[in-house]
């Protein structure tokens, strides 16, 4: 057990301050603003990570829910409390079930799923990490392993592979209208600013990997910085490839820009400059993938139908935003042929920490 922390009145006051900005934007998106706002508790019980209180109308969320776990987590937390309040204020049925037929129709009101019930055995800690399920994942992991081929012309075919493999099981997936379930994983951590080549890097993940993708409001509770974290939603097993590839992507990114810099030691280029080429280039490459694809095999991805049902069900009213481009540079045009000579590759699971790429870096 995690020994207890004295948390600061004034982060504490923080937090309830934050927990309450977000009851606000959930009440006016899902409930029409029906709901009267609760009073939020920070708690110290060890056995409930939240609770809804009629009799008191709190709000209660677990210090240690806050400080063990993400705030997206927490997050579900105070939406499956509001989902109690709507069940006794709104549907008016104070003695109703628990978790009952009338908090089923709330839960689906409000986006949240009812089978997660308020309780700390229910979530995975920071530091816990999915594991590979599924035959689909140990076949990619199996291609990514041939693309750390140290010869160039076979890592490029194992790219491409995966790209078809991963095509070709996601097309006979929709259009054999198959049994599929969708969640959501968050990649990255709470920035207050978003950078260009994040943007571009999401953008492919949506583009290339399967995924429906969103910038939604996060907040770092240690630090008290409310900012945004990259949402990414789709079935279990593309939810695993697309975290892996924005993991190594994301481990690059410093240690390309510092090979940049040790080899343009005179250059004026920012990072900026240089990371947002590189993700253009990376994208260049994988859209060349997908049109060999489209015209050799007559694969073409037109889009998942029921994930974005899905992912209109969780965002009824989503505003799509571009963010900021950058200036053309040397550093740019660097990044733009270093990108197109990014290849995935390893396994399939947990962080990929400082991957390799099969361009002329001096390794």
């Amino acid at each position: 057990m995690i020994a207890p922390i004295d948390v600061p009145p004034n982060l504490q006051r923080a937090w309830i301050r934050r927990l309450s900005w977000h009851f606000d934007l959930y009440n006016q998106i899902y409930a029409g603003c029906r709901l009267r706002a609760p009073i939020f508790l920070i708690g110290r019980s060890a056995e409930r990570l939240g609770q809804w209180n009629g009799r008191d109308r709190t709000i209660t969320i677990a210090e240690s829910h806050i400080l063990e776990h993400s705030w997206e987590s927490v997050l579900e937390t105070v939406r499956h409390e509001m989902a109690h309040q709507y069940v006794e204020e709104i549907l008016l049925s104070p003695n109703a079930p628990p978790h009952g037929e009338a908090f089923q129709r709330a839960c689906r009101i409000l986006r949240v799923d009812p089978a997660s019930a308020a309780a700390p055995g229910t979530l995975q800690s920071l530091s816990g990490s999915a594991s590979e399920r599924d035959k689909m994942l140990t076949r990619i992991k199996e291609l990514l392993a041939m693309a750390g081929s140290p010869n160039e012309h076979e890592a490029a075919t194992a790219m491409r592979l995966v790209h078809k493999f991963l095509l070709k099981y996601n097309l006979d997936l929709a259009e054999l209208d198959s049994q599929r379930d969708f969640a959501i994983r968050h990649l990255g951590t709470c920035s207050a600013r978003i950078q260009h080549y994040e943007y571009a890097l999401a953008n492919i993940l949506n583009k290339h990997y399967f995924v429906e993708t969103v910038w939604t409001f996060s907040y770092d509770a240690l630090r008290n910085r409310p900012g945004r974290i990259l949402e990414i939603a789709g079935t279990p097993e593309n939810l695993e490839i697309a975290e892996y590839v924005h993991h190594y992507v994301m481990n690059l990114t410093e240690r390309l820009w510092k090979a940049y810099r040790r080899a343009n030691p005179g250059s004026r280029s920012t990072r900026k400059q240089y990371l947002a080429g590189l993700m253009e280039g990376f994208a260049a490459k994988l859209d060349s993938q997908s049109t060999e694809l489209s015209e050799k095999n007559g694969l073409i991805w037109r889009g998942d139908p029921l994930l974005e049902e899905y992912h209109r069900y969780r965002y009824p009213h989503l505003v799509r935003l571009r963010g900021a481009g950058v200036a053309r540079s040397d550093g740019y045009d660097a990044g733009l042929r270093d990108g197109r000579e990014i290849t995935i590759h390893r396994g399939v699971s947990g962080n990929s920490a400082d991957r390799g790429r099969r361009i002329g870096d001096g390794r």
